[in-house]
């Protein structure tokens, strides 16, 4: 049987893409997730050394 349990209650999350500016996308969905899950979030942005 297989384990579905760190594919639907993560313990952390990847947000590729996560951006600095407010007004793109990587940005509104880097601040949802880190206003609503509880785990640790890792914004992943090869051109931005630090992101917030």
């Amino acid at each position: 049987m297989v384990d579905l349990d760190s594919v639907f209650s993560p313990v952390s999350v990847a947000i590729v893409g996560a951006s600095r500016d407010s007004k793109k996308f990587g940005n509104v969905i880097l601040k949802n997730f880190m206003l609503s899950f509880k785990g640790k979030v890792y914004p992943v942005n090869p051109n931005v050394e630090e992101i917030m």
